[in-house]
């Protein structure tokens, strides 16, 4: 298929993974659950349909894997494909691996073998592998370190004793340097070039103006791959000879606890060197230190602060003179300080990032790897002198940047390794308990949950420790707070909770589930997580309050609301502190008249009022005593009222006599005609209106303190039959529907009952 035939079906194939991408999330957004259970027939469906999808994905694997030494995974039921995960995502990197291949083989990367060659070739070995969280299972290259000439020990906790076996360029001898002593409060060992560091000065020609050296092509500069002793002795030779290097390495933790140096590339101006790191004689790499540690040779690196520790552990290398660029790109205020942005800036290089996350563990080194680590350290040493000019532009008499670089880049090279010391009490340390939870939501951890957080993690510690293998082998962290929060206590619920398991996890599940079962137990008369958390941060300063000016509210004297026309007035009596207080909090509140505080005084007001309306009158004599009568009979039919209750007659004589004679005809109405009649009729109700009006215009204001109590008011007359209305029930024709029971008889006026008083 050529060029012109491959778009239209590329376009074609896109648009329908999309469409069936969409279909797919819109199904997935669905409440599936509700629909099964509400449709048996949609339930046959459903699961026909999804026993297609997965023949259809067993045959895609299957047709995949054929002719490879991949093992397709068979899924045959939902649960399958989640178990079987792992394998699938094998069959998927292969399948990117072989495009990878096709295309390098398509743009003259790599030559195409001839036919001879292809039928007499062995199998060919898979492709690095791209670490994801799916590749955490067993190692699929072999351990290297397992053929070190020192392996690593993880059970080792005590101080790490310096690889030096010599010292170049050394002011203090090597035997001196190796003495340990309190650092921090803990006995350790020194740096051992802690003073060649600290005296160390950059070469004049750094803080000189020059043009940058021009880079030489990356296709003709020579790259040597050094897998050998020779090899090593050739290269340091040339390294002698130089003024400047780049320095780079290429780090892997997935399947070793510690991590392992895999590569190290150096570059001078004119070649290019990717070391081996990997050999049962890596500690013999000791020898660079002759170039490392020689202050007159600059060394340049960008963001140096774990390679120096990497060197340290591994090779026992230490670096005196360096120039970290990441330092330089801090101090000229760069808006990114990476070595990608740098490349790009300078040499408008795009490294290739497929393989930041590969396993530099494989050998032979694919070409596409080994460019990627040469591309590193090729053009550093340009952007080096780009920056040094730079930064001597941007300094001052007052302030040197170089110096500055100079100052930060000898701090970095002055970090020393320390082992990392598990502390499963406080959980301290690197790997400890304390910041992964610090850093993450605990604080709803129970007493129970946290006993087995800590007791997990510390399982996860030791089974990584012993297997030699990334803690993220054993289980990821996401899993280890799910297991708190679930704390299964049986199988099942285990290899549920961990699915997928991890082999290493599996073959240890019922020492696993015990520690579970041992912690929860523990953990129902321990601490909590709160009880241990970091406090809240606090202001740095304290602040005296009394210092403080706050605000204060002014109040207004009247209402804004309802001005003048209520004026308070004061008190006739003194009031108790209390009362005192309400009536002050009613004032501010909202101005009333004054109101009496107790029931005694609205009393006396109250008689003082109606005194005040009565004429005076000579006191009366003190009324006896009042003798107790006798009881009294009554029958409720003689005080109850009629039934229906009659209307009183209303008088009309007087607003006759006030109705204007505003009609000219005949003043009997026996002798009108209807039309008259009517209209006489509506020019009363008209006047007796206008009359109604203007009375209460010309009424006078009514007088509260002269009024009766509402107290003792008499009651009000029952509205008459005509004035009652039945209230508007908007559902009287919705409610269609059998009569409930019957309404029970009520007594009524009129029924005798005799009752005692």
């Amino acid at each position: 298929m050529d060029s012109a035939e491959l778009d239209p079906f590329q376009k074609k194939v896109s648009a329908a993974l999309v469409q069936v991408t969409r279909t797919v999330a819109q199904l997935s957004s669905e409440d599936l659950g509700f629909h099964r259970t509400s449709s048996s027939e949609f339930t046959e469906s459903l699961d026909e349909q999804s026993e297609r999808i997965l023949a259809l994905t067993s045959a895609v694997l299957k047709a995949a894997t054929a002719g490879t030494d991949v093992d397709a995974p068979s899924l045959d039921t939902e649960e399958s494909l989640e178990d079987n995960w792992r394998g699938v995502v094998d069959v998927i990197d292969s399948l990117l691996e072989k495009a990878d291949a096709c295309l390098d083989e398509f743009t003259g990367v790599i030559k195409k073998l001839s036919p001879s060659q292809e039928e007499q070739a062995p199998v060919a070995r898979k492709a690095p592998k791209f670490p994801t969280t799916y590749d955490y299972g067993p190692s699929k290259i072999p351990k290297p370190q397992l053929l070190f000439d020192h392996k690593p020990d993880n059970s080792d906790l005590g101080p790490f004793h310096p690889l030096l076996e010599t010292k170049p360029h050394a002011s203090v001898p090597l035997e001196k340097s190796l003495t340990q002593r309190q650092i921090g409060g803990v006995t350790a060992y020194p740096h051992p070039y802690e003073t060649e560091i600290r005296n160390a000065q950059y070469p004049k020609s750094v803080y000189q103006t020059a043009s940058p050296i021009n880079f030489l092509s990356f296709e003709g500069t020579t790259a040597t791959f050094v897998d050998t002793l020779d090899g090593v002795k050739k290269m340091l030779e040339e390294l002698k000879q130089a003024k400047e290097i780049a320095i780079d390495l290429e780090h892997h933790d997935v399947h070793s606890y510690h991590g392992l140096v895999s590569l190290m590339q150096i570059s001078t101006r004119n070649k290019d060197w990717v070391v081996d790191t990997l050999k049962p004689w890596r500690e013999e790499l000791q020898m660079l230190n002759e170039v490392f540690a020689d202050p007159k040779i600059l060394k340049v690196l960008h963001g140096s602060t774990m390679d120096i520790i990497w060197l340290q552990r591994d090779l026992g290398l230490y670096v005196v003179g360096m120039f970290d660029t990441f330092h330089a790109a801090s101090a000229l205020g760069y808006p990114k300080r990476s070595l990608k942005f740098l490349l790009k800036k300078f040499v408008d290089f795009e490294a290739d990032k497929r393989y930041q996350m590969a396993d530099w563990r494989v050998r032979p080194l694919p070409s596409g790897m080994f460019d990627y680590a040469r591309s590193d350290t090729h053009y550093l040493l340009y952007i080096y002198d780009c920056m040094r000019n730079a930064l001597i532009e941007a300094s001052t008499p007052e302030e040197s940047l170089i110096d500055y670089v100079q100052d930060r880049s000898k701090n970095e090279a002055l970090q020393r390794y320390e082992r990392p010391v598990y502390d499963a009490e406080k959980g301290q340390g690197a790997g400890g308990w304390y910041d992964l939870l610090s850093r993450n939501p605990g604080g709803a951890l129970s007493k129970e949950q946290f006993a087995v957080f800590k007791a997990i993690h510390q399982w996860r510690d030791e089974v990584a420790r012993a297997a030699d293998e990334g803690w993220q082998c054993v289980f990821p962290k996401h899993m280890l707070f799910k297991l708190a929060q679930v704390m299964p206590l049986d199988m099942g619920t285990l290899l549920r909770t961990l699915s997928p398991m991890t082999p290493l996890t599996k073959d240890r599940a019922g020492d696993l589930l015990n520690t579970i079962k041992k912690a929860a137990a523990a953990g129902a008369t321990g601490p909590e997580w709160r009880d241990i958390a970091p406090p809240p941060k606090t202001l740095p300063v304290a602040v005296d309050m009394e210092d403080v000016d706050f605000p204060i509210a002014e109040r207004y004297e009247t209402s804004q609301f309802w001005g003048d026309v209520l004026q308070l007035q004061e008190p006739s009596a003194p009031a108790s502190y209390s009362a005192v207080a309400s009536l002050e909090a009613l004032r501010l509140s909202l101005p009333l008249p004054p109101m009496p505080t107790t029931v005694s005084q609205a009393r006396e007001k109250l008689a003082v009022t109606a005194n005040a309306q009565s004429s005076p009158a000579p006191k009366a004599a003190p009324a006896p005593a009042p003798v107790p009568e006798e009881p009294k009979y009554f029958t409720v039919k003689d005080l109850g009222g009629p039934r229906k209750r009659k209307v009183a007659p209303v008088d009309t004589r007087d607003e006759e006599a006030s109705t204007p004679d505003i009609l000219a005809g005949p003043s009997d109405e026996s002798e009108m005609t209807a039309k008259q009649r009517k209209k006489l009729r509506k020019e009363k109700k008209k006047a007796k209106k206008t009359a109604q009006s203007a009375s209460q215009f010309e009424a006078e204001p009514f007088d509260y303190n002269t009024a009766d109590s509402v107290l003792k008011a008499a009651p009000t007359a029952a509205p008459s039959a005509q004035q009652r209305k039945k209230p508007f029930n908007p559902y009287v024709k919705a409610l269609d529907a059998p009569s409930g029971a019957r309404k029970q008889q009520r007594n009524d006026a009129g029924k005798s009952m005799t009752f005692r008083e």
